[in-house]
């Protein structure tokens, strides 16, 4: 078995409930209300955590990138999109305190991805107990060796990588003495079409790498999540908004409200539906076996001392008698040791 990750008191891996995140991102709108109202829907959906994004936008990205460059000039028209992500798409610095509280107020994990050394510092001051590697950061290894040193659980994102290079970070965290690390699969296309999710990335990881796999999930409903979990996946993370006709890249996308607790419903029925490789008959089934599978019975009259033949008996509900697989072998032709009425539950004692 895989080994386990704990958040605080929160244990995930194989065998634990699912660690529901959901991603705020971008998708407050630089409004103090929104997030503190996506913070209330999580809590209501029963989500576990919450996520932040934190970054230098001068430090992330060229100057020369345009908004055009990164396929947003329709949203934000024609600017320097290190610009439109200071003044439009982070949250600002000042609010993660205020934030972090109240999101654990109401009772969610809260943290952040991590894009650049300086605010490992940062988050650990708020008290932050794990650390989200971005996809864009998989194989930044300067980056993942001092996120390492923090000496934090490690949740990793693993979109656009290939699998030699998974395996290169896998090794570095372990050389690094810090592999406390959870690997999601993930496609970083927002949303990917379907055809390209190719879930079964999660049994590979979960047969390659002994941590705690998950999802995170970029696409429209929530079939891949719950898809995710019935293939083993013990993390999802989903990106939230209040409303996905709201102004921003990530919102058409991402689950509104009632969508959110649609995706606790139904990971928590699958969980519950998974069960194990035993087979085990449940209570409620087994009185459905006693109910509902079939017995000897008598179709006519049969006196004491007749022979008991396929003309004289019929495969019928409910169970309790001998089973129809016994007539061939084990009754046909032997005598009744009693009378046994038409419609009458054929047991062994009613047979010589």
């Amino acid at each position: 078995m895989a080994k386990t990750m704990k958040i605080g008191k929160r244990l995930i891996g194989d065998g634990e409930k699912c660690f529901i995140i959901g991603e705020i991102g971008s998708n407050h709108g630089r409004s103090r209300k929104i997030v503190r109202e996506l913070i209330d829907a999580a809590a209501q959906a029963k989500f576990d955590a919450v996520k932040f994004q934190i970054y230098d936008p001068q430090e992330a990205f060229s100057k020369n990138v345009m908004t055009k460059d990164v396929h947003l000039e329709h949203l934000y028209g024609k600017e320097q999109w290190w610009k439109i992500c200071r003044d439009r798409i982070l949250m600002p610095r000042e609010w993660f305190k205020e934030m972090f509280a109240y999101a654990r107020k109401k009772g969610l994990i809260v943290f952040s991805a991590v894009h650049w050394a300086p605010d490992i510092k940062f988050l650990l001051d708020l008290g932050s107990q794990v650390f989200k590697i971005a996809s864009i950061d998989c194989n930044h290894l300067p980056l993942l060796k001092e996120v390492a040193k923090a000496g934090k659980p490690m949740i990793i994102s693993t979109g656009m990588a290939r699998l030699d290079e998974i395996d290169e970070t896998v090794k570095f965290l372990k050389k690094a003495g810090n592999d406390d690390i959870a690997l999601l699969h993930c496609v970083s296309c927002y949303p990917p079409k379907p055809e390209t999710v190719n879930l079964r990335n999660i049994t590979l990881f979960k047969k390659r790498y002994p941590y705690p796999v998950g999802f995170s999930d970029h696409s429209v409903s929530n079939n891949m999540s719950v898809a995710a979990v019935a293939l083993g996946a013990t993390i999802i993370e989903k990106h939230l908004t209040l409303d996905r006709r709201m102004h921003g890249p990530d919102h058409p996308f991402a689950l509104e409200p009632e969508d959110m607790k649609g995706l606790v419903r139904s990971v928590r029925e699958v969980e519950a539906g998974l069960g194990s490789e035993k087979r085990v008959l449940s209570k409620d089934e087994l009185a459905s076996r006693k109910m509902i599978r079939r017995s000897l019975v008598a179709r006519v009259n049969i006196r004491k001392g007749e022979k008991l033949t396929e003309a004289a008996v019929k495969y019928s509900r409910p169970s309790g008698g001998i089973c129809p697989n016994d007539f061939e072998g084990k009754v046909k032709g032997h005598k009744a040791a009693r009378d046994i009425p038409a419609e009458t539950i054929i047991t062994w004692d009613m047979v010589k």
